[in-house]
């Protein structure tokens, strides 16, 4: 007889019961998008009196744009696009994925919720692609390379994803797959660098724009139209993050360039560019001063280095790890932030070059910072004299005490200080303990344990057999003869109900 290998009644429903919480995680954000595109395509096609023969190609060009997509024309194609409604839709696809993360998680759970958040804007893409097919009949578009649409459009989401789950549900990740902490806790200094560099370049952009007030206004002034000088000072906006990750590159040693224009801290090459407010920054020739500047993303690692190892010393390698993790990122946020600009060419920076160097600077600063972490401190602890109190093994009254499971401050392991869990159970586990009785509860591997509160009244939880000589069971008092981790005064499954009074006999419970 032929094996039926269809899934059982039980296994659709699980599936479709995640799939009706997890499907509006990507269902409403996208959404958003879609309608915010749609009212901008009308609006554009309104004040340009363009008609609506041309709103099903805007729509589709506009949505491609705000995913980082390219966009093209029978003549020319443009891939270096703003990045700010970019970062809108990354923070309203986190925001989402953060909220459906909260609370304890399977592994099922986090494969139908990546499945739901790349599936809908692939298939969203798919549907943009074919408006433009449609399109290009009667109008001057293009269908822009495939490859590049839904590789640009799937990193995008993947990396929203990724920061919604937060750093907490990826260190819960490596524990439940023993991927070592050395490899997931440098990620934090990594993101923290990272972060700065390009706060520290939309700085350097902005001075730069103080600085060449004379070019701004020159350029603003060669418009009479006020609302072309509106929509070019918001054009200018929306680049405002790449025109930062282009200071950041040029603060490592980098270079930025666009087409024959080039700029760093040591050159700067000036060719005609087009009439966008935000590009008065790019200067026309750069000082002997500005090698100074080279020194801020030292310093800057410096800062972060420190805060990452003054709680206690790293290992060398975690700091390479580090800086593999930030060359990592700005390889991801260079190649969005750069692509060609119509008849200009290739805009950007020199995304390989650049990686490398905030991951060596990031790495080489961040060991020097650890070992001189490290000498002082033991140093301190070779000047401390020991008193007789800090014997090893002698107890502390002051010392905070772990009781029934919970952490010293009185948070649960694998929950925050806000009550977000970070736990990882596995499929059978979470089916189990949602067929448990209410007494019951899941330790972090999922396992059950019993709930010692669970029965407090009635015959399990009656009277000690004397009353004259009433007696408490210690949550957490542990036999002399038990071994390590037993808790003794708890019955577990199938024992006898007996209560442990430390240093005195055991007696039976009535």
């Amino acid at each position: 007889m032929k094996k039926n290998s269809k899934p059982r009644p039980s296994e659709r429903t699980t599936v479709g019961r995640r799939l009706r919480v997890f499907l509006p995680v990507a269902l409403i954000p996208n959404a958003v998008v879609v309608a915010t595109v749609v009212l901008v395509a009308l609006c554009a096609l309104m004040l340009t009196d363009s008609g609506f023969v041309p709103l099903a190609a805007t729509v589709a060009q506009l949505w491609l744009a705000v995913n980082l997509a390219p966009v093209a024309s029978d003549s020319a194609m443009l891939s270096q696009l703003p990045m700010l409604p970019a970062l809108g839709v990354v923070w309203l696809v986190g925001h989402r994925v953060g909220v459906a993360v909260r609370h304890r998680i399977s592994i099922l759970d986090l494969a139908v919720l990546t499945a739901c958040v790349l599936v809908v804007p692939v298939l969203l893409a798919l549907t943009a692609v074919a408006m433009l097919l449609d399109a290009r009949a009667v109008l001057p578009v293009a269908v822009p390379p495939l490859a590049m649409v839904f590789g640009r459009v799937l990193l995008l989401h993947l990396g929203a994803l990724a920061i919604g789950m937060g750093p907490k549900l990826w260190r819960a990740l490596a524990r439940r797959f023993s991927v070592p902490t050395m490899v997931v806790d440098p990620a934090t200094p990594a993101v923290r660098f990272v972060l700065s560099l390009v706060a520290a370049g939309l700085l350097l952009v902005l001075v730069s724009l103080a600085m060449r007030w004379r070019v701004l206004s020159e350029l603003l002034s060669t418009f009479d139209s006020g609302l072309a000088t509106a929509g070019l000072l918001g054009v200018s906006l929306l680049y405002l993050p790449d025109a930062a990750v282009a200071g950041a590159a040029v603060l490592v040693g980098s270079e930025f360039h666009i087409g024959d224009a080039s700029v760093s801290l040591y050159d700067a090459t000036a060719v005609p560019l087009p009439p966008l407010p935000i590009l008065a920054a790019f200067p026309e020739s750069v000082g002997g001063w500005a090698l100074v500047l080279v020194t801020v993303p030292l310093v800057l690692a410096g800062s972060v280095s420190y805060t990452y190892c003054r709680a206690a010393p790293r290992t060398w390698s975690e700091m390479v790890v580090a800086g593999l993790w930030a060359g990592t990122f700005t390889l991801i946020i260079g190649g969005l932030a750069g692509g060609s600009a119509g008849v200009y060419g290739n805009t950007g920076t020199m995304v390989i070059f650049t990686a490398v160097l905030v991951a060596v600077e990031l790495a080489a600063v961040g060991a020097v910072v650890n070992a001189v972490i490290g000498l002082r401190q033991r140093r301190l602890e070779g000047a401390t004299p020991v008193a007789d109190d800090d014997v090893v093994g002698s107890p502390d009254a002051d010392a905070p005490v772990a009781v029934s499971g919970k952490q010293p401050g009185g948070t649960d392991p694998g929950v925050d200080g806000e009550g977000v869990t970070t736990e990882i159970i596995d499929e059978e586990d979470l089916m189990a303990a949602e067929a448990d009785d209410p007494g019951e509860s899941t330790d972090h591997q999922g396992s059950r344990v019993a709930d010692p509160m669970a029965n407090t009244e009635g015959a399990d939880g009656a009277a000690p057999a004397d009353p004259a000589a009433p007696h408490t069971i210690p949550e957490s008092s542990e036999h002399p003869d038990a071994a390590p981790g037993e808790t003794s005064g708890i019955p577990g499954p199938g024992e006898p109900e007996t209560g442990t009074i430390p240093d005195q006999e055991t007696r039976p419970l009535p």
